[in-house]
């Protein structure tokens, strides 16, 4: 699904081409508001309508209307300009003029907003819109504060946006209003749904104003939202003659002798996400550590402790005998100097072949250390902190604009991009496509912040990504697929247990559940 950042130049192009009157643009967003607030409250509630000095203001007065036509009569409306223009100013005239509704300047008359919002039932944030590109400051971030008080006494529906949330970005301008529910105009808006914007907008809707669907079609906007049924045309499918083969090989090189959980946790991830064999090529020690899925072959390495130049040889010639799709490189491997090296000089043989190839922990902080470039057929899965150093940079740069660190990654090394964060971005690349996308995935829960929850993403992608190969379909699907899979399962997994007790070997354990979810 579509998101775009602000809908400022379509609605331009609704009215002008389109030939829709801007006020009934406004008339239909307020209506969609109005009827949002009656789904959840009704008279003689008390409530209050906080209106901006832009057209988001303008939509609160239409609400405020509507409501007062419903039969809702105790209503405040805050305002905190006096300089309306165009179908703004025709709205605030008409409550003016024609309704018995208090009105209150917050500029002249904070205290008395303040309290009035105190008292509220129900508080509509028409304040600050997809718009906004200013800190928030002053009487506007006095009544944000006020708003966030309220609750959870009164409940909060944002207009389009919470008050102070970057659209593009989800950042907090200054400060920002803590909604309940937000409704928002004709598509979504990428900072509903990357923290911490998506925290502060509770539960979402996406509502039709009568802005022309081809519109937001032809809409440049790269960013997309994943969707279940997106997820579901993705699924490679199970044929009636399929074999193991069919549903792609995996070469999982990870683990050392310190950090043999990551290569297990990984592996069987591989194994439980589909994938129809799966090969786990460690250090030996690392079997005699710990126990593995019966299923899961073993590829033992000669030096008995990590990764090193030695391993090359045998891992070369089991690529050479073996049908392998896909290979995971890098999960608990160490960041010993000549693990780096054979890492790099691994991920240089990988090139030159057909198959697809994640990236991950170690493997990406020897990646950092190079000028090595890679190609479509990997995928870098980093966290803030991996993705920082590998444009070296600080984690603060990374987490103020995800979509744009995600984007500058893969364009640095032309390679499919998942940036791991409480809300991930996938930027993908397809030879099929000029266009190259970022996406969003939905799925997730903090409880997903534990110990070895990206090692077992990076089996679930990696199993994605071999099936997808034997099929021989796009391996960006494999990349953001994977991702809401993994997302999925985490979330039947803190239903179960609690996102306090669950543990990243729960999330392949609730892999089933997620596929069932989407079959």
């Amino acid at each position: 699904m579509k998101l775009i950042p602000n809908l400022s130049e379509i609605d331009q192009k609704a009215i002008l081409q389109a030939g829709i009157p801007a006020e009934t643009l406004m008339e239909s967003a307020g209506q969609q508001v109005a009827q949002s607030i009656q789904k959840h409250c009704s008279p003689p509630q008390q409530g209050v309508i906080v209106c901006g000095p832009g057209n988001n203001g303008g939509d609160g007065f239409v609400c405020a209307r509507k409501l007062y036509q419903a039969g809702f009569q105790n209503l405040t409306v805050i305002h905190t300009s006096t300089t309306y223009k165009n179908e703004t100013l025709a709205n605030f005239e008409k409550i003016l003029l024609s309704l018995p509704l208090q009105v209150i300047n917050a500029k002249n008359q904070t205290e008395l907003a303040v309290q009035q919002i105190r008292q509220a039932d129900f508080i509509v944030d028409a304040l600050f819109g997809s718009g906004l590109a200013r800190s928030i400051g002053n009487v506007e971030a006095r009544l944000v504060e006020a708003m966030n008080q309220a609750r959870p006494q009164a409940w909060v529906l944002a207009v389009d946006l919470p008050s102070g949330i970057d659209g593009a970005t989800g950042q907090v301008l200054g400060c920002a209003v803590q909604a309940d529910s937000t409704v928002t105009f004709a598509a979504g808006k990428p900072g509903l749904y990357l923290q911490p914007g998506k925290a502060h907008a509770g539960t979402v809707s996406i509502v039709d104003i009568g802005i022309p669907a081809r519109l937001i079609t032809e809409d440049e906007s790269p960013i997309q939202l994943m969707t279940t049924p997106e997820a579901r045309t993705w699924l490679p499918p199970r044929l009636p003659g399929s074999h193991k083969y069919s549903h792609g090989h995996v070469l999982v090189i990870a683990g050392s002798r310190k950090m043999p959980g990551a290569a297990v946790l990984c592996s069987e991830a591989a194994m439980s996400a589909g994938a129809g064999l799966v090969t786990l090529a460690a250090p030996e020690s690392l079997y005699a550590q710990m126990p593995i899925m019966p299923e899961i072959t073993r590829l033992p390495l000669p030096d008995p402790n990590q990764l090193s130049a030695a391993s090359l040889l045998v891992i070369e010639e089991a690529m050479a005998s073996k049908r392998f799709n896909a290979v995971i490189v890098g999960p608990g491997l160490g960041n010993d100097p000549e693990t780096f090296d054979t890492v790099i000089t691994l991920l240089q043989i990988l090139k030159n072949t057909n198959l697809n190839v994640i990236v991950d922990a170690d493997g990406l902080n020897a990646l950092s250390q190079s000028n090595l470039t890679l190609n479509e057929r990997f995928i870098l899965t980093p966290h803030i902190g991996e993705c920082a150093r590998l444009l070296h940079t600080e984690n603060s740069v990374i987490l103020s604009n995800l979509i744009l660190a995600a984007q500058q990654l893969r364009e640095k090394y032309r390679a499919q991009v998942v940036l791991k964060s409480a809300s991930t971005v996938i930027a993908t690349l397809n030879s099929d496509d000029s266009k190259a996308l970022c996406w969003i995935s939905p799925t997730g829960n903090p409880g997903m912040a534990t110990a070895g929850s990206g090692d077992v993403l990076s089996g679930v992608i990696g199993a994605v990504a071999g099936q997808l190969h034997a099929q021989n379909r796009p391996v960006w699907q494999a990349a953001t697929l994977g991702v809401y899979l993994h997302g999925l399962a985490g979330g039947t997994a803190a239903t179960e247990l609690t996102e306090y007790a669950m543990r990243a070997c729960d999330i392949t354990r609730h892999l089933p559940q997620a596929f069932k979810i989407l079959l």
